[in-house]
């Protein structure tokens, strides 16, 4: 119960954090309306608006966790963990462009991470149709390993998925 509460007190957003999240929303549904047009545009604005502030707020309550993630954002929590800004018991980073290459995982790093028998949560800046963290959870299987909870600053996926975590959620 201890570790639940945690990840309640984990995904609370900071309001300044709420705020510009719900700020961007509608700026970008006034300018596109809504569709692919928009969630794009969306997508775009959450990686170069991921400052360190809001990156820091969502790895709040790593300490006693594996972490994965991917991608340019990986890259980004990656090099905030090696600045010591965060703890965690451990971070992997796995290739991005899974999605537009139409790849699996097929690389990760450090690249002496041992992946056997770890559960992860994954962190990542957003979260859609769920493809990147099920090749990753796919992956990790193998090694005996999973993706136990998903926590993303942004969730765009229509139907609500049980264990992804969103500072902001489109749709309700």
């Amino acid at each position: 119960m201890k570790h639940l509460m945690l990840f309640e007190r984990f995904y609370q957003p900071p309001s300044d954090i709420k705020d510009r999240l719900d700020e961007l929303v509608k700026r970008l549904e006034k300018k596109h309306g809504g569709g692919r047009q928009f969630f794009d545009a969306l997508d775009d604005n959450i990686k170069s608006i991921t400052n360190e502030d809001m990156t820091l707020a969502l790895v709040k309550g790593t300490k006693n966790e594996w972490v994965a993630s991917s991608g340019e954002f990986g890259d980004k929590l990656y090099k905030l963990w090696k600045e010591g800004k965060f703890e965690c018991k451990g971070l992997v980073i796995f290739n991005g462009k899974m999605l537009t290459n139409k790849t699996g995982v097929n690389s990760w790093y450090p690249e002496d991470f041992d992946l056997d028998d770890k559960k992860f949560i994954y962190i990542d800046d957003s979260y859609f149709s769920g493809s990147t963290v099920s090749k990753i959870d796919n992956f990790l299987k193998t090694k005996d390993s999973k993706v136990k909870r998903v926590f993303v600053i942004y969730d765009g996926s229509k139907v609500k998925k049980k264990g992804v975590n969103s500072f902001f959620r489109y749709y309700q």
